[in-house]
């Protein structure tokens, strides 16, 4: 077999192979004999036609079988001849023809892993934010439970306040046309937004009221709303207050706490902290990775196979289309964000396909690998979750076809927790600014 490499790109490689008409003649000779004795043809016993007669009836489809056969099998003997490390889908020549009697000539293109050097991943400086709950975080933690437990109490006179929960009837007009006429719509003050209204608006208009009492304000449809006819159109809101109901918060007592399972206030507050610090620790894990991959990014460049990229980008794009038309967007506003979008895509996918190639040197480098017990001890994990049995958690991976898959991620978290293992990690300073709440828009008819 003659095999010749030529450099056609980043990370790409076109292989030129000649099989000689030797190894042709002797996978046709094997494909035949194996036909033979597979098939019937009338007046013959199995195994037993003349080749003349296969040839007639069968070559088509043997010469194509035979080709590809013999084209995969020498494209890994010319990959392993020429140490080649392949990424992606090889690109056969098309057109290719078998000839019997002749050598097979073809050309594969074919990406191939980036060749470069990496060191300096261990000691990399990482700032890791304190897991530490702040009293003003846990009053506020204890004041959302309390919020929880409240019983929402009827409320005859005075206006509404901000988490009062107010039952209204609202009309949307364009002149004298009824848009919407939506009634007993409950809104909760200070959370929720009406349409075409931003938060302040909607507090103001619905805190200057009194139940039995109306108010008008004109406003103009956003451009995001479903009704794609109607986005950007002006119309009156009419608003009747029907009715108040105002939450009352238990009593934060010793009392109260064994109602709901604990054993004083200090308990509760010993709960609340855990709690926080848990999800704080969960956030400044996470934060580590960003920062770990970030300094693995700005590490080391090197070119990257370009087709891999475009079909990240690709299937990148494809998902953000698809969660914006989710969300109400139409094609022609999308449309409008296309070139956006693409960049942005392409950016994502660029530092996707960096970072996973030197997640790939590193795993080399440093021979980090999942054994077989350790995936078994996974999958009796999984099984004991799902109370199945480990064979049938291990038959289900297998049928779908992702049981690879499990190794992978096994592989990667064992190589992110050796990189952050190597780090050299510094605390930071507590933040003690507190969250804030965010608004949730509440469209009449929701």
């Amino acid at each position: 077999m003659k095999t010749r490499v030529e450099e056609v790109g980043p990370c790409k490689k076109n292989l030129h192979i000649e099989l000689p008409a030797e190894r042709v003649a002797e996978e046709l000779d094997k494909s035949y004999t194996q036909l033979n004795e597979t098939v019937t043809v009338p007046g013959f016993r199995p195994g037993h036609a003349p080749r003349w007669l296969m040839e007639g009836r069968f070559g088509d489809e043997v010469g194509d079988e035979t080709r590809d056969t013999l084209m995969n099998e020498a494209l890994q003997e010319a990959i392993k001849e020429h140490e080649l490390n392949p990424v992606g889908e090889p690109v056969f020549e098309e057109d290719v023809e078998l000839v019997p009697g002749e050598p097979l000539a073809f050309s594969v293109t074919l990406e191939v892993y980036p060749d470069f050097e990496i060191d300096g991943y261990k000691g990399i400086e990482l700032e890791k934010p304190p897991a530490v709950a702040s009293e003003e975080e846990i009053d506020q933690e204890i004041e959302a439970v309390r919020r929880r437990f409240a019983e929402m109490k009827e409320v005859a006179e005075g206006t509404p306040q901000e988490d009062d929960l107010v039952n209204c009837d609202v009309r949307l007009t364009e002149g004298d046309e009824v848009y919407r006429d939506i009634t007993d719509h409950d809104i909760v003050v200070g959370r929720h937004v009406l349409i075409g209204l931003n938060p302040e608006e909607t507090i103001e208009l619905l805190t200057g009221l009194t139940v039995g009492e109306s108010a008008e304000r004109t406003i103009t449809l956003p451009e995001n709303m479903p009704d794609e006819e109607k986005r950007g159109s002006e119309m009156t809101l009419e608003l009747k207050l029907k009715g108040i109901r105002r939450p009352e918060l238990p009593e934060l007592t010793d009392e109260w706490a064994e109602e709901i399972g604990l054993d004083s206030v200090e308990e509760l507050r010993d709960e609340v902290r855990e709690g926080i610090e848990r999800r704080k620790e969960q956030q400044a894990s996470s934060q580590l990775e960003d920062q770990l991959m970030d300094k693995l990014a700005e590490a080391v460049d090197f070119e990257l196979p370009e087709d891999v990229v475009k079909n990240m980008a690709k299937r990148q794009l494809a998902r953000q289309r698809l969660q914006l038309l989710y969300r109400g967007v139409s094609n022609e506003e999308i449309e409008g964000q296309t070139e956006t979008m693409q960049k942005k895509s392409h950016e994502d996918a660029e530092r996707a396909a960096k970072l996973f190639f030197i997640l790939e040197k590193v795993a080399e480098e440093e021979r980090v690998f999942v054994t077989e017990d350790e995936v078994n001890a996974r999958i009796e994990a999984m099984a004991a979750r799902e109370n199945r049995s480990a064979a049938q958690v291990r038959r289900d991976l297998e049928r779908e076809g992702e049981l690879s898959d499990l190794r992978a991620s096994m592989r990667d978290e064992k190589l992110r927790s050796f990189l952050l293992e190597h780090a050299v990690i510094t605390e930071t300073e507590a933040d003690q600014e507190a969250p804030t709440a965010e608004s949730d828009e509440a469209e009449p008819g929701e």
